[in-house]
């Protein structure tokens, strides 16, 4: 009797989504023109995000042979930027005071001039004009990669500059962008080890993620006095990792809800963990598949995400790089609606289209939002003291982060069942 109380047990269990090494296949919806530089050339991306007009909103590519590429949301090509050298990096901070204005400052890791050069797209005509900060200068190595960060606790805005050589610099900008009297002071350096080939900042929990080559993904203190303490999120040995390793990404939806995505090339694939710095929990990962006449991802060096609305993307997207882009063309990026990546999962991942700091619907995989993941200033960030902490939810439903390899209450209850009647004995 107990023998088969315990198969049935082990039968259960072995139904059990293990979503810890799930992995799944999702379509593209659209994919970019090709970039105009042949060969390997796509060195980062990044999102720009129109303020008023989603339409309008441009995904930033760095092309190490053209420079900066400009691509709609459609996939179109609206412009190349090459006078000021090539790009090898490439992001954008929304919400820096310009001239009095706030708008999104664009960065570019600039290996022509061995500088991060700034640059503003304006609004109206879509047009990209110097901000008026004169180069950041990265003496000592050449950039290959650019993060930008403001600090939630003191308002402190920085750049980190990556490089293939290992080398991480901290910059902090003084003064107001545009009006000529902006002071650049560098304030940290710290070697990796080997290549960095990719960062991102999650602002809202002070948290630098670089990747290194050849290992994997570190977290580091994004703070200028953190030093060089550091933590594994995942890696090559001992890990999920499969190099070569690309970029990684945030989905960064309300509160301190969302995602680390991360490339992993060896595998065509894309891993996801939970936001949290105290525990990066692996949800799992996707491949993009061909669909009709878009081709699938191979080895992939980079992904961009959001959670905000876009034109043909109402709940966020995903845009994944493509090194093989086929038939016969240059690189070029597959992009995919958040949502199908999120419901692909047995347990779906949040769909939350609010601000990183702004309360809405509380994430729901069928989501829907009532502002359309409009812009608007930064709001105050919720309390740092309880980082990684539970959302708002019940517990039970998708407002929580749930563990990816937790067991579901409703299996809980068959099982204590069966174990309930494992222990009565038959009747006389």
């Amino acid at each position: 009797m107990r023998f088969r109380t315990l198969l049935s047990v082990a039968v259960l269990l072995a139904g059990l989504p293990a979503l810890a090494q799930q992995s799944i296949a999702v379509p593209p919806t659209l994919e970019t023109a090709q970039v105009l530089g042949t060969g390997t050339v796509v060195q980062g991306a990044a999102l720009w995000m129109h303020p008023t007009d989603p339409a309008n909103s441009l995904l930033l590519v760095a092309d190490n042979q053209v420079g900066l590429l400009a691509f709609r949301t459609t996939g179109a090509l609206l412009f190349s930027l090459s006078s000021d050298g090539v790009a090898a990096g490439v992001d954008v901070q929304e919400n820096v005071q310009v001239t009095g204005i706030s708008q999104s400052l664009v960065m570019v890791a600039n290996p022509s001039i061995q500088a991060l050069v700034a640059y503003l797209i304006d609004p109206t005509t879509l047009g990209l004009r110097g901000a008026g900060l004169s180069p950041i200068t990265t003496s000592g190595f050449v950039p290959n990669s650019v993060a930008l960060y403001v600090s939630p606790t003191t308002g402190r805005f920085f750049a980190f500059a990556g490089s293939a050589t290992g080398v991480v610099a901290q910059y902090e900008l003084t003064g107001q962008v545009g009006d000529g009297g902006v002071g650049v002071t560098p304030v940290r350096t710290f070697d990796v080890g080997d290549s960095v080939v990719g960062l991102a900042v999650d602002d809202a929990q002070r948290t630098l993620y670089v990747v290194e080559q050849g290992s994997g993904i570190w977290q580091y203190g994004a703070e200028p006095d953190a030093g060089d303490a550091r933590v594994l999120v995942d890696g090559i040995t001992g890990g999920g990792l499969d190099a070569p390793l690309g970029g990684v990404a945030l989905y960064t939806a309300s509160g301190v809800r969302g995602y680390l995505l991360a490339v992993s090339g060896g595998a065509n694939a894309v891993r996801i963990y939970e936001r949290q710095p105290s525990a990066h929990t692996f949800r799992g990962s996707f491949t993009v598949a061909q669909d009709g006449g878009i081709d699938a991802v191979d080895r992939p060096r980079h992904v961009v995400v959001t959670n905000r609305a876009l034109t043909g993307f109402p709940l966020g997207m995903v845009a994944v790089h493509d090194s093989t882009n086929t038939p016969g063309g240059n690189e070029n990026f597959k992009l995919v609606p958040w949502q199908a990546i999120a419901t692909g999962f047995t347990t779906p991942l949040v769909v939350d289209t609010g601000n990183p700091t702004t309360s809405t619907d509380g994430g729901t995989p069928d989501a829907g939002t009532e502002d359309g993941g409009g812009g608007g200033t930064r709001p105050d960030v919720p309390p740092l003291g309880t980082p990684g902490g539970l959302p708002p939810g019940d517990g039970n439903g998708l407002h929580c982060y749930c563990s990816s390899v937790s067991v579901p209450g409703s299996v809980l209850l068959v099982l204590a069942g069966v174990l309930l009647l494992s222990r009565r004995r038959p009747r006389a």
